[in-house]
Formats: C-alpha cells, sequence, structure tokens
C-alpha cells in the first residue's frame, strides 16, 4: 500500500511554496508520492488566467528532477464542461486505485472553511485531510477537529498566486518564469507594481496597438506583444539604481540623456529579471525610444506604437493604419514627424537620431 499526497489547486501559476510545502508533506508524513491535481474549474473561483494547457506545463517545470512528485491530469482531463468538486476527483482516484492510503493537502485558509466544502463529511472519510500553515489564519480547532485534519508543521506560507501575477516573481522557480515571459503570461498585471497608473495604462495600449500591427504585416504578435508590455518597465527606476546598472552593462550609453536611458535599463529588466531570453524581444525593447539602424521589424512594430498610442491625446488613426499597411512605410513616416515636430518646437535631437533619419529616410532602406 502506498501513502500518496493529493494537493490539488488552480496553480495558477505553481509558486515556489507549492512545491516546498509538498516536500514538507512528504518528509513529515512519510509519503511515497505527491500528485499534483491542477483543476479544470475551480469552484471557489471564476476562472483561471493562463489556460489548462500552460497551466500544466508550469506544473512540469515546477516538480522536474523530483521522482517524488507527479502530476495527476484527472480533472483536466474530464471534458465536462462544468466546475470541479473534490469529492468527485476523489471517489474516481479511489476507485481506480482503492488500495492506496490518500492523503488530500490543503492550506489553512481551506481548511477552516472545510465545513462548507461539498459533502466534506465523506471526504473526510475516504481521505487523511492534511492542512499546512498560512500566515494570517489561526487554525480553527473545532473545524479542524471535527474533520480529523493533520497538521504540517511547516513555515507560515504567505505566498499566493495572486502575489504572483501582482508582480513578485521572486516566488517563481527560474524555469517557470522563463515560460511565463516567453509566453506573455500575466505580464500586464506582473509590470503594473513597477510604474503608476497612467503609465500602466500607455504600456497595455502600446502592447495592444504593437500586437494588432504586427498582425497586419504578417509578423509575430507575440513578440510584439511581450515587447510592448516590457518598453517601459524600467522608466520609474530609482536613478541611483539605474546608474548602476547602466554603468555596469550599457557604459557606452551612460552619456545619452537620460530620459533615454530606459529603452536599455528595460531591456536589463526584462533579460536579468523577468528572463526574456528572445533577442528580438529584448533588441525591440532597446529601441523603442531612438530607434536604431539595425532595428527589426518588430522593433518597428514597437517604435510606431509607442508614439502614436491613442491614449497620448491627438489623432493618430491615419498614421496607425499606414503602420498596418506597410510597416516600413509607418516607421519611416514617424521618423518624419518626430524630426519636423523637433525642428518645430526647437527640441534638441540626439545625434544619434540623424544617423536613423539619413539611413531610412533620405537613403530609403528598409
Amino acid at each position: 500500500m502506498k501513502k500518496i499526497g493529493l494537493f490539488g489547486g488552480s496553480f495558477d501559476p505553481i509558486h515556489k511554496a507549492h512545491v516546498e510545502i509538498a516536500m514538507c508533506a512528504i518528509e513529515q508524513l512519510q509519503l511515497d508520492e505527491v500528485q499534483f491535481i491542477p483543476t479544470r474549474h475551480n469552484p471557489w473561483k471564476n476562472q483561471s488566467c493562463a489556460n489548462a494547457k500552460e497551466r500544466l506545463h508550469m506544473i512540469h517545470l515546477a516538480i522536474q528532477g523530483n521522482d517524488k512528485f507527479t502530476v495527476n491530469t484527472i480533472e483536466l482531463d474530464d471534458d465536462q464542461n462544468q466546475k470541479n468538486y473534490t469529492i468527485h476527483t476523489l471517489e474516481k482516484i479511489i476507485e481506480k486505485h482503492p488500495n492506496n492510503k490518500y492523503y488530500y493537502i490543503m492550506g489553512m485558509d481551506q481548511a477552516n472553511a472545510f465545513d462548507k466544502w461539498k459533502k466534506a463529511k465523506k471526504i473526510s472519510n475516504l481521505v487523511q485531510l492534511v492542512a499546512f500553515q498560512r500566515g494570517g489564519y489561526e487554525p480553527l480547532l473545532d473545524v479542524l477537529n471535527q474533520y480529523h485534519f493533520l497538521v504540517l508543521n511547516n513555515r507560515p506560507v504567505y505566498a499566493s498566486s495572486s502575489d504572483v501575477r501582482q508582480g513578485h516573481i521572486e516566488m517563481l522557480n527560474p524555469h517557470v518564469l522563463r515560460y511565463i515571459s516567453s509566453q506573455g503570461l500575466y505580464l500586464e498585471t506582473m509590470v503594473a507594481s513597477r510604474m503608476k497608473e497612467k503609465r500602466w495604462k500607455h504600456t497595455c495600449s502600446v502592447a495592444q496597438l504593437a500586437k494588432k500591427i504586427a498582425k497586419a504585416n504578417h509578423l509575430n504578435e507575440k513578440q510584439a506583444y511581450i515587447a510592448g508590455i516590457m518598453h517601459d518597465v524600467a522608466k520609474e527606476m530609482d536613478q541611483k539604481e539605474a546608474t548602476v546598472i547602466m554603468q555596469n552593462y550599457f557604459p557606452e550609453y551612460i552619456s545619452k540623456p537620460y530620459p533615454i536611458w530606459h529603452q536599455w535599463l528595460s531591456r536589463y529588466v526584462s533579460e536579468h529579471e523577468f528572463l526574456i531570453e528572445d533577442p528580438i524581444i529584448l533588441k525591440a525593447i532597446e529601441d523603442h525610444t531612438t530607434a536604431s539602424v539595425d532595428i527589426s521589424l518588430i522593433g518597428k512594430c514597437l517604435y510606431v506604437a509607442d508614439k502614436l498610442d491613442p491614449l497620448r491625446g491627438y489623432d493618430s488613426s491615419k498614421q496607425i493604419e499606414l503602420c498596418k499597411k506597410d510597416i516600413n512605410a509607418g516607421f519611416r513616416d514617424s521618423l518624419i514627424d518626430f524630426y519636423e515636430f523637433s525642428k518645430k518646437k526647437n527640441r534638441e535631437i540626439d545625434d544619434c537620431f540623424y544617423e536613423i533619419y539619413d539611413y531610412f529616410v533620405v537613403k530609403g532602406e528598409k
């Protein structure tokens, strides 16, 4: 007879504390295995942010290398489009493997409310219930004793998947974070804590516009969207921190005006903190303010989307349509517009712009 831990949840996304709790259960309860059971429809939540395939892939990334961790897709494999309840899942598992002893693991917040679960008494008769300590939730002993809970002696868990989605990326396994960034999952809410609301709305607007322009030009929409979401992620970075990063990673640009540092700083944050590896995305972020003679087509999509964002308060609809029709023509038009506007307003133009202007506008390169 095997002792099997069952750990259900949305895992949207799975984070380090999930894995730590599973390991704690194995050690303290001497389990042979812990099965992670991602839900299809969690009765306690309206919807998931990532789809089932994405959440499943993240679980596999988080538990790889530990032969006592497995994934049970019993709920994801259920093709009935209705909410899952634990009692139904447990009955199916036990029917298939009746000789195992099962331990159902949940947080103290759920354990305290267990008397409200569907067929709570029957669940407690089928499996051994296990609660792990969660910060801010004192055990309700009456409930725990009524349903014969075991309580893990773990360091209280304060982390939650919603915290991760709000930007606490330090709670993620690097493999999971790399996948999240590569797929553009949760990024809108993750970057929100790094900027003021007005800039966040601009960021989301730019990302959606860059995606639309890329699609219209038969380019990679996901690359354009991710570059758009990340393009201003370091715009409000502390100046002392920004200076250190520029000195260490971009010393050749440290003499450039401070307001344009953020294009290199945002590349740094995207690459070193969010673990984005795609060179096209990184280069697009780096080029989004000043452009460059070797700017990519995705870079052009981001450059024009940033300049033509409808939230900037002027009618850019004609320029946007030109960009959708021909990104090269739209990019040239944007360079011309910037040059003429700067001259009209007597604004200083960085020397690097003239090289770019000459290359794309005067010489007509693509």
